[in-house]
């Protein structure tokens, strides 16, 4: 019976099928972003980062890089590091098993976290040497840190948590700007005397999460100059999301214009056309600069199409948003017939976390501190996504928090007289009081 109940053996054949499907659907060679990773993992190994000025290349944080410095130090074949995202995947569901054990039933545990295990745009990203299945795993492990800290009270979970999201900064560095408005927000709240233990352990995780970052902070202060300079990569997608022009919604596209992009299927001339006629010239102009200079002139072009057209910008925005639920639109592009399950998913998600946002709103001071600092993040992050050119997998990595808070939702709808750790009556308890209460109230609903 134990080994049944052990998430490691329950969720074994996922590793396996994770495996195969990377064995049967990689390519024999690195492709697009592939290769930007693995040369910075040979840069690391090599005793830097960056290139040096004046062409500097901070496209990305060394997160993940790092986790292929060991293969290539061993001249691992790209294949078998690609294996790892069926072990990044494979942890993800167990840690979000285990996170929602914790809070609720091993029924709704399970439940919840097969939707992860299947679930479609996570299986499509396991060939393929990108950072969104480590993310998975980091997201995952870090909604299981805050949820041991919350239930055991210890404050080595606490430390864990941050050190975790730091990490996941490193990987995907828009979670940057997500600690910094993070922080501002907790410091408010600390302001009011409600829930300030929960409040100030916020605080506390993210001034961790701030100190790993801070080696790589330096790093770029050192290459460039630039305070809180967190990469070079974020004008270039700012520049198309602000696009004021019909027929482009926001997606990014290479600066050679060619629309080249998704869907790879439909190579438009036309829509080549088009993007030459309308950016060639301020495209030709920043790129005769070197790289931290484009990523400035980028903002500072995207600023401009901002303040002249804010209604198209809107527009953007919600087309942004509609590409990660929905995997479409995209400028100058047909539609394929991908779309039609991509609206079945994002539709299903869509309206699932309304239902559970409404839910968690009537119910709000019922609701445990580690679902409310998640679902905090989680929004800084979608709202920041949304004002980049964003896709299905800046929403797909954060699916193991909004599982983790539906999972949550679904047990205590199913049990109306079961009362939150969070509760009024609790709000001014300490953390370490809580201990003894979180752990017996957790073994009287989780059986």
């Amino acid at each position: 019976m134990k080994l049944t109940r052990n998430p490691y053996f329950i969720f074994l054949p996922f590793l396996i099928l994770y495996a195969v499907v990377i064995l049967i659907n990689k390519w024999p060679t690195l492709y697009g972003d592939e290769i930007r990773y693995v040369d910075f993992s040979w840069h690391i190994l090599h005793g830097y980062y960056s290139p040096p000025k004046p062409h500097i290349d901070l496209w990305n944080g060394p997160g993940y890089p790092l986790t292929i410095v060991p293969f290539m130090w061993l001249k691992i074949h790209a294949l078998t590091i690609t294996l790892m995202n069926a072990v990044y995947l494979y942890l993800t569901i167990v840690f979000l098993y285990r996170a929602l054990k914790l809070v609720t039933s091993h029924k709704i545990a399970l439940l919840f976290t097969l939707a992860l295990a299947i679930y479609p745009n996570a299986l499509s990203i396991l060939p393929i040497l990108y950072t969104e299945a480590f993310t998975y795993f980091l997201v995952s492990s870090f909604v299981y840190a805050l949820t041991l800290c919350y239930t055991r009270g210890s404050s080595k979970y606490g430390i864990i948590a941050g050190l975790v999201l730091g990490y996941l900064t490193l990987t995907k560095i828009i979670f940057g700007y997500v600690l910094l408005i993070g922080l501002v927000t907790c410091l408010i709240l600390l302001l009011f005397k409600k829930n300030r233990p929960y409040h100030l352990l916020s605080v506390k995780v993210l001034l961790i999460a701030f100190a790993v970052t801070m080696p790589y902070l330096y790093y770029t202060y050192q290459l460039t100059g630039k305070v809180f300079y967190w990469g070079n990569s974020g004008g270039m997608s700012l520049y198309w999301m602000s696009s004021p022009y019909d027929n482009e919604y926001g997606d990014w596209k290479l600066p050679e214009l060619s629309n080249n992009q998704y869907p790879m299927l439909f190579k438009s001339p036309e829509g080549a056309a088009m993007l030459k006629k309308n950016h060639s010239k301020e495209i030709k102009f920043i790129l005769i600069h070197n790289e931290v200079e484009q990523d400035a002139l980028f903002k500072q072009a995207a600023i401009r199409n901002i303040e002249s057209h804010p209604l198209k910008f809107i527009a953007n925005y919600y087309y942004n948003c509609s590409r990660m639920l929905f995997n479409f639109p995209y400028s100058y592009s047909y539609q394929d017939s991908a779309v039609v399950g991509n609206i079945i998913r994002g539709s299903l998600l869509f309206w699932t976390s309304l239902i559970g946002i409404t839910v968690t709103l009537l119910n709000w001071k019922r609701v445990i501190y580690p679902v409310k600092f998640l679902l905090l993040v989680t929004g800084i992050y979608l709202g920041l996504s949304g004002a980049l050119s964003a896709y299905p997998r800046q929403l797909d990595v954060m699916i193991p928090i909004l599982l983790f808070w539906l999972g949550i939702l679904a047990f205590h709808l199913k049990k109306p007289s079961m009362r939150f750790a969070g509760d009024e009556s609790l709000e001014d308890i300490s953390l370490s009081e809580l201990k003894g209460i979180g752990i017996k109230q957790i073994e009287n609903t989780s059986g």
